[in-house]
């Protein structure tokens, strides 16, 4: 996982954030996984586990967590 995951999901994590930048850094971190995918590369484990975390927690928005499921759905192998 690189340090600019690691930070998007602690953001994504944070509930002290408004609902916006959390959205705001769920779309970035779904722009890296496609970005690794065009690339070839497989994704970081540590973020899909992220992901299935944030997509099976109750306390996530429900927003957050229809993205995460299908961020995981669609990078995961």
């Amino acid at each position: 996982m690189t340090p600019e995951e690691k930070d998007l999901i602690n953001q994504i994590r944070s509930e002290g954030l408004d609902i916006k930048s959390r959205e705001k850094a769920m779309q970035r971190l779904g722009e890296q996984l496609e970005e690794t995918f065009i690339l070839d590369l497989l994704p970081s484990k540590a973020v899909i586990q992220a992901l299935e975390k944030i997509a099976a927690s109750k306390a996530a928005p429900a927003s957050l967590k229809r993205k995460a499921k299908s961020l995981v759905k669609a990078y995961k192998i």
